[in-house]
């Protein structure tokens, strides 16, 4: 039986999620080596979304695992948050080499709290722009797309990353970062999670799972 589009949309105040270019949900959760996979309903995932990025204590276990749409495959949980300073390295690592095996591979990171943006986009192996507004110094890669076009739009004809923090450019642009959200980025470049509904007659189901720990 499908679902109805008046079902929750996905929201959290720390909203991290991966985006990968396939459609095969196994393919995913395999190369992610995610354990203990189950079917979990829209309503009841979208709520653990919401729960597991206020979780102090276990923050980067849970993930799920969203329906695939319009070519993309996306899995959403705070593991994949790149701000987070013991998670930035390794799944920043973890997208590049999705992106050898699938094309393309991207992450995202958008605080409804406007403390923070993220993203990071790599295609065939190579990273093509990482963004992290908490951390600039982190920034890899030029802005393109919507980024780019809402920059020059600020009057900033280079790189956020390369302002002085003092400047008044800066503090117009980091007000709210130019409107220029990991949401922003992500419909542009992939699927936008908070924009995304479940889909009547899918025959495709939400993953609840486990990441796999790393050293």
């Amino acid at each position: 039986m499908g679902t109805s589009d008046s079902e929750p949309l996905i929201r959290a105040c720390w909203l991290s999620w991966l985006a990968v270019a396939t459609v095969d949900q196994g393919e995913v959760a395999k190369a992610l080596g995610l354990i203990d996979v189950r079917e979990t309903t829209w309503a009841d995932g979208v709520e653990l979304i919401d729960e597991v990025a206020h979780d102090e204590e276990e923050p980067f276990s849970a993930v799920v695992v969203i329906p695939p749409r319009r070519g993309w495959t996306l899995v959403v949980g705070p593991y994949f948050g790149l701000p987070y300073p013991q998670q930035t390295a390794h799944v920043s690592e973890l997208c590049r080499k999705l992106s050898e095996r699938f094309g393309k591979a991207q992450l995202f990171f958008h605080s409804e709290q406007n403390d923070g943006e993220a993203w990071l986009i790599a295609e065939r192996g190579r990273i093509i722009r990482c963004w992290i507004s908490e951390y600039p110094e982190l920034a890899l890669g030029e802005p393109f797309g919507v980024e780019r076009r809402l920059l020059d739009a600020y009057g900033i004809t280079g790189k956020p990353e390369d302002l002085d923090p003092n400047s008044d450019l800066a503090g117009d642009w980091a007000a709210t970062w130019g409107d220029c959200w990991a949401t922003t980025v992500a419909d542009e470049s992939s699927i936008d999670p908070t924009a995304a509904t479940a889909e009547a007659g899918s025959i495709s189901k939400m993953w609840v799972a486990v990441a796999p720990a790393f050293a």
